[in-house]
């Protein structure tokens, strides 16, 4: 019961960022073409910084530089690491490009009638009776039939551009593909023979595609160690050092509760895996 519990506090949980997701998008048309999950990816809060039940640190792996003095308190790392690129989740993300907006030619009125459009499109028939929202959508429909403005075929010119930028924004980075990389994360054991993992997906946030929804395929890697590390804990913190490379995986991921197919868009051969000493 204390599964099926948790299961279903995530499901809503997850109903609820979607929901907030829609209705931001909704409202904000001159800059939502420019959204994406990428740009969502960048704003997830940072993971909590305490220690693990193994009672191992926990690393904060949040988006800002990681500082490449921190290799200090990791022991075994090779001679060169020094030399190698540490990299944040937030430098796996794609750089976003704006497409053309179908908007553009809108004066900033007809913008205007246009959020208005939208936000009578997406209220709720409660709010559709309020007499001034009411005249606020007459004016602003009159405005657009004014100006001969096609909205169906505007919404789904910005329908197309969202989609897009979504496709992209999964994608991965190309300026740091074939970079030998130093990156903190969490490991979701793939293949795990006698306590030794050698092949695991490595994520930013510590139970991700097992407790949690799975991130962006642009914010997992496929790594392969063949050494293997030893696992005790999804909440335990490793430094993975390798050349990073873009190779779109998908994984069999074991739940407690089943199991899912994960999509990464790195992979990495590991020369080194290493848990965070602090």
């Amino acid at each position: 019961m204390h599964g099926e519990e948790t299961m279903t506090v995530c499901n809503r949980n997850a109903d609820m960022i979607r929901t907030v997701l829609t209705l931001f998008a909704c409202l904000s048309i001159t800059i939502c073409p420019q959204i994406s999950l990428a740009e969502f990816a960048q704003n997830t809060p940072e993971s909590s910084v305490g220690r693990a039940p193994s009672g191992a640190p926990r690393i904060n792996l949040d988006t800002r530089a990681i500082d490449a003095s921190a290799f200090s308190g990791v022991s075994g790392l090779s001679e060169t690491t020094q030399k190698h690129l540490a990299v944040s989740w937030k430098e796996l993300l794609p750089p976003l490009t704006s497409l053309e907006t179908p908007f553009a030619s809108l004066s900033a009125p007809q913008l205007e009638a246009m959020r208005t459009h939208v936000r009578w499109q997406t209220s709720s028939a409660h709010k559709r009776s309020d007499e001034t929202f009411i005249a606020e959508h007459d004016a602003a429909t009159a405005l657009l039939a004014k100006h001969k403005i096609d909205v169906e075929n505007l919404m789904r010119e910005r329908r197309k551009i969202i989609a897009q930028n979504n496709v992209n924004g999964r994608g991965p980075n190309p300026h740091i593909l074939g970079k030998t990389i130093m990156i903190p994360g969490y490991i979701v054991p793939l293949t795990l023979e006698g306590g030794m993992v050698t092949e695991f997906l490595l994520v930013p946030v510590a139970g991700s595609c097992v407790h949690t929804p799975s991130p962006p395929p642009n914010q997992i890697i496929h790594v392969a160690y063949s050494k293997g590390v030893e696992f005790r804990s999804i909440f335990d913190a490793f430094w993975v050092e390798g050349e990073i490379n873009a190779q779109e995986r998908l994984s069999d991921v074991s739940f407690y509760d089943g199991a899912a197919i994960v999509v990464s868009n790195y992979s990495l051969d590991a020369r080194a895996v290493l848990q965070f000493d602090g």
